[in-house]
């Protein structure tokens, strides 16, 4: 109330005016440079969870090559049925541990190589009880351990490998 007291109604009702057609103006330019010089080979997409924190917009190459992808970001659908996730919705985790990789599970923490890349935790969000996925041997031809940075990130550490099938690129820009 203060700060339209100072600056008076007509003010805040201009900026805040200008801040959404700024807005969709970006959005629009977006979907233009999409379409126009993008083309097939990239989308566009927006991030709706906190797997890659303080991310919300990202752009995907569907021709990525999918060799050597430790530490860049796959996009992907989500391969199986939970009671978090159905199978088929859009994620996106960095990639941890590849095919021809030895991944080892030792009570909980997950070793690339022998390099620790995380734990998994006893429980969910919610306090319920989960089960981490287990695996100790070398990484199937065309999977991927993949990761969150959140702390309680759904991912390879309680269910299992991401196949090529269910690849959909490999993102090339975050904002």
């Amino acid at each position: 109330m203060e700060f339209i007291r100072k600056f008076g109604i007509k003010s805040v009702l201009k900026a805040s005016f200008f801040s959404v057609f700024l807005g969709l103006l970006i959005i629009g330019a977006l979907f233009v440079a999409k379409k126009h010089y993008l083309g097939d080979k990239y989308y566009f997409g927006i991030l709706i969870s906190d797997s890659i924190v303080g991310k919300d917009f990202v752009v995907v190459d569907k021709e990525h090559s999918l060799k050597n992808l430790k530490g860049e970001i796959l996009a992907f659908d989500f391969p199986l049925d939970t009671d978090y996730f159905k199978k088929g919705k859009s994620f996106a985790k960095y990639v941890k541990c590849e095919e021809g990789d030895l991944l080892e599970n030792k009570s909980g923490k997950f070793y690339c190589n022998g390099e620790f890349i995380g734990g998994a935790l006893p429980k969910d969000s919610k306090g319920n009880p989960v089960q981490d996925f287990k695996w100790n041997g070398i990484i199937p031809k065309d999977s991927f351990f993949v990761m969150g940075t959140h702390t309680y990130s759904f991912d390879s550490r309680y269910w299992g490998f991401v196949t090529k099938k269910d690849v959909k690129g490999v993102v090339v820009w975050l904002q």
